[in-house]
């Protein structure tokens, strides 16, 4: 019996070891790649998108790369930009917007009223990473390999139907970044700022009277039972980025080779089935509230007129942190719009 019990306290030492060696060494050691994240592993986004993502490299790379996704997470969501830049994990996913001031090109994809579809935000985005941000290489120590982008945001909340600028006086609204708490502020709202994991709490405690979410975080982070009204702006009020990123030793690592199939399957490529996989997501979640019986109101011509004032500062405040990276902003929203466009119409 102490002979077993010594043999498994060494094999779980070794593997413990092993995981800790993993983090810092590069992808020769096995080719074997760990993908981290915080999800919910039944979440279309990860089921359709992710999963699809990660079974594709072992396939292109005919098992040379293989990616396998960790039981459970590492930690908080904010944390996982540090993961990977440290090499704690060798592929994962970041919400930038969790880490305020690290990254900021990428909210032009986030910006209000542009697109309720998360795939024409999605590939429209990567579209502009490639031609405006890649060169400024924003995230150093990772390499970019995939984005999604989440459908519009809507208001959420359980106190009122939100039909005008001052139904929401006074209502503390957790918001995921700094661009939508300004829009929050402006609105005459409260902004707490928090991780999609602590909403549950905040609501049903009553420390958030109401959040910025998608139809999908409903459903995917079971809050139908506590909301109770929805508004619904067109084009969205915001949306959230996400970025997938491998350490770039453990990239530098992988041969040219098998780093160009990578990328094969990443990319745009990646894009139109991550950004379809957020498209479910929004269906599902819709469906949901309907048999949960939230009552959902499209944001009123006067409310959308305003909240469309109060962005425009915002915009400015992005416009002039791009271009300190040296990237047009102007253009690169134009590019935004334009292929947004061409998504939705098929191209």
């Amino acid at each position: 019996m102490r002979t077993r019990i010594s043999l498994k306290i060494l094999l779980t030492s070794a593997a413990l070891i092993g995981i800790a060696i993993g983090g810092i060494s590069n992808a020769k050691a096995g080719q074997d790649l760990r993908y981290a994240t915080w999800d919910p592993p039944q979440h279309e986004w990860i089921k359709f998108g992710v999963d699809r993502w990660i079974k594709s490299i072992g396939k292109v790379t005919e098992g040379r790369v293989n990616v396998r996704k960790l039981a459970k997470g590492l930690g908080a969501p904010p944390a996982y930009h540090d993961f990977i830049r440290k090499g704690a994990i060798d592929v994962a996913h970041i919400i930038p917007a969790y880490t305020p001031g690290r990254l900021e090109l990428h909210k032009v994809a986030e910006f209000p009223f542009l697109a309720a579809s998360a795939k024409a935000r999605t590939v429209a985005y990567w579209r502009v990473y490639e031609k405006h941000f890649k060169k400024v290489n924003e995230a150093k120590g990772m390499k970019l390999l995939n984005v999604g982008v989440h459908g519009g945001g809507l208001i959420h909340n359980t106190k009122r139907p939100i039909t005008k600028m001052s139904d929401l006086k006074g209502m503390k609204l957790r918001v995921s970044g700094d661009n939508v708490a300004g829009m929050a502020k402006g609105m005459g709202a409260t902004p707490i700022f928090a991780s999609i994991l602590k909403v549950h709490n905040m609501l049903s405690k009553g420390v958030a009277d109401g959040v910025f979410l998608t139809f999908e975080g409903v459903k995917n982070f079971k809050l139908g039972k506590l909301v109770k009204y929805t508004t619904v702006p067109p084009g969205g009020l915001y949306a959230t980025v996400f970025q997938m990123y491998m350490n770039q030793k453990v990239w530098d690592g992988i041969s040219n080779k098998d780093q160009k199939l990578i990328e094969s399957v990443s990319g745009e490529y990646g894009a139109q089935f991550l950004g379809a996989a957020w498209e479910l997501a929004d269906k599902n979640g819709m469906k949901h509230m309907k048999e949960m019986g939230i009552k959902i109101t499209p944001m009123p011509a006067p409310f959308v007129a305003k909240a469309k004032a109060i962005w425009e500062p915002l915009q400015a405040i992005w416009m002039a942190k791009a271009k300190e990276k040296g990237v047009d902003g102007e253009a690169a929203l134009a590019m935004m719009k334009a292929e947004i466009a061409k998504v939705e119409s098929g191209q």
